[in-house]
């Protein structure tokens, strides 16, 4: 099936996908990009887009046990097809026509806990189709007219045509990060049939050539598919073009530009070294920049903002821009930390650069706005990552404090330690006759009392506990609702069976910094970044090798990327495996 075809004469059979099954969807999206392929689903073998055979299927082998700083879970199942992201996506299209869809209108990617976002193997089920393409379609009508004075193409008649076919063509490859097959050439033809000359018919061919690029599933996934592997009978490395497109939305979230696309034409990106040249470019573009912003929000499951989900009580007073306001200030002074000559994992927890800014004051300052008494107080040190009020804001419920939610995000996204999930009976086990007088602390201890509640909550509940004094927008508040002092001391174990002890949310967070748990923890979020998935075995050897060179690099987060990239099996293809 040809992708214009798909997307465009034939778009209603895609719509259509709605009404189907999950698996049909997902089959079809493969076979619109020329890929027949589970897209990670298991049970085929997948063919590269010139119909040529790629990775057979292989037994899946148990996952390997692995001695290093923290607890590696190997849970992933490799593809070697990945879905753009909708930030990749919204930065694609920029780069290629200076405007995007809004990214909220885009289909919203699933989640898994409080990893790095994954996308290798995740299609497009039905429902998403449908939405995805009323939105291709708007942005193509409204920038079809910006398009064609782009184009250049001001004549009448055939010559219109045959300008604007020439135009799209080259087009389609900067879009599709290919040239177009013969038959796909065809097809566009056929879609600019209406390109005359008038306003009217030319701006018809553009908006219907838009929507087949932006809905081509060549432009909604990208390959990892690989071919043979000359050094290995059962391996198979990614293409060039492929080795260059994962580099580059690693490093940029957008396709590779001419100097990265000139490289690996001229095989030079075979080379670990030639590879980090190119990422130590890229990232201090503004693209890369943003990639580097980015991915510390997804480390931290902070991508996406939640404040419009608190209650209005907590909201009272603040600007209406408050969200966006807060996303900048991380931003800045993530990229003031990773631009300094300490651009470590620790200094992201425990700067403390962005505490006076401005733009926070309506959180930091005192006040009585919510009914409680809040604002930073000199007793109080706000450092780090973790008290950024974007940071707090996204693992906060909509009401009152939040230290079960908050510790279990720190236990599992920083420490790579996974909480089970509560019996089905946990909400009956907790006690409801609280004794009047206690602290907020000593009511949901008491509460929790129950051997099977305890056994549970304390793996997570301490850290939590630390934290419990911000309320769901990362205001400080500065009294237990008992009037009783704060107590936020604790001790939670790691890997190492040392016990990490604190006294105050600075404490805590001084500590998560200098645990070598912590710095590994954020190495295996770094790879699944690159991977867009969970681990499998195949990883294996990187985690050890990057757990090998926390020793020496600190958990500078820079050095950690560029051992990533820089690693033999960044340019692997994805192994296949049987479900």
């Amino acid at each position: 099936m040809n992708l214009l075809w798909a997307s465009v004469s034939h778009v209603a059979n895609i719509i259509e996908m709605r009404k189907r099954p999950r698996r049909a969807s997902l089959q079809l999206a493969a076979v619109t990009f020329g890929v027949a392929s589970s897209l990670g689903c298991g049970g085929t073998t997948q063919t590269a887009p010139d119909g040529a055979a790629a990775s057979p299927t292989a037994t899946e082998e148990p996952p390997p046990m692995v001695n290093v700083s923290w607890p590696v879970v190997f849970s992933g199942r490799a593809s070697g097809i990945r879905r753009l992201s909708r930030d990749e996506i919204v930065t694609t299209a920029t780069g290629l026509m200076g405007q995007a869809p809004p990214r909220a209108a885009l289909p919203e990617e699933p989640r898994t806990a409080y990893h790095p976002l994954r996308t290798a193997g995740v299609p497009y089920i039905g429902s998403e189709l449908g939405k995805l393409y009323e939105v291709v379609k708007t942005f193509a009508a409204d920038n079809s007219t910006a398009m064609l004075a782009q184009s250049g193409c001001t004549q009448t008649g055939q010559a219109e045509q045959a300008c604007l076919l020439t135009w799209t063509q080259g087009f389609a490859t900067r879009v599709l990060r290919r040239a177009l097959h013969a038959d796909e050439a065809a097809k566009l033809e056929s879609i600019l049939t209406s390109a005359d000359g008038t306003p009217e018919g030319d701006k018809t061919a553009m908006k219907l050539a838009l929507t087949a690029f932006f809905f081509a599933p060549s432009f909604l996934y990208r390959t990892e598919i690989g071919v043979p592997d000359p050094a290995s009978p059962s391996g198979r490395i990614l293409t060039p073009d492929e080795v260059a497109a994962k580099l580059s939305f690693f490093t940029s979230l957008s396709p590779a530009d001419e100097t990265l696309s000139a490289a690996a034409l001229a095989g030079q990106l075979a080379d670990g070294a030639a590879r980090v040249q190119q990422f130590e470019r890229l990232i201090q573009t503004p693209n890369g920049k943003r990639a580097l912003s980015l991915f510390i929000h997804e480390w931290l499951a902070a991508n996406e903002s939640r404040i419009a989900q608190k209650s209005a009580a907590y909201l009272n007073g603040l600007t209406p821009t408050l969200a966006v306001d807060m996303r900048a200030d991380a931003d800045g002074f993530i990229a003031s930390v990773l631009g300094s000559a300490d651009p470590t994992v620790g200094n992201l927890l425990t700067g403390a650069g962005y505490v006076s800014d401005p733009v926070l004051l309506p959180i930091t300052k005192a006040s009585q706005d919510s009914g409680v008494a809040t604002g930073d107080t000199p007793a109080f040190a706000r450092v780090g990552l973790l008290m950024h009020p974007q940071v707090l804001s996204s693992h906060t419920k909509e009401n009152g404090s939040s230290p079960f939610q908050l510790g279990r995000f720190l236990k599992e996204a920083l420490m790579c330690d996974p909480v089970p999930p509560p019996p089905p009976n946990a909400a009956a086990l907790a006690k409801t006759d609280a004794p009047a007088g206690l602290s907020m602390r000593e009511t949901l201890e008491y509460r929790t009392s129950d051997a099977v509640c305890s056994s549970c909550h304390s793996q997570f509940a301490p850290l939590g506990y630390a934290f419990m004094p911000f309320d769901p927008v990362g205001r400080w508040q500065t009294q237990d609702p008992s009037g009783k002092a704060w107590d936020l001391a604790g001790s939670v174990p790691t890997l190492r069976g040392e016990a990490l002890g604190f006294q105050s949310p600075a404490e805590l967070a001084q500590g998560l910094a200098a645990s070598p748990q912590v710095q590994g923890c954020f190495s295996q979020a770094a790879l699944e970044w690159s991977l867009g998935r969970g681990l499998t075995g195949a990883e294996a050897p990187q985690i050890i090798a990057l757990d090998a060179a926390l020793s020496t690099n600190g958990g500078n987060v820079l050095e950690i990327l560029k051992q990533i990239v820089s690693a033999p099996e960044f340019i692997n293809a994805a192994p296949q495996v049987k479900p």
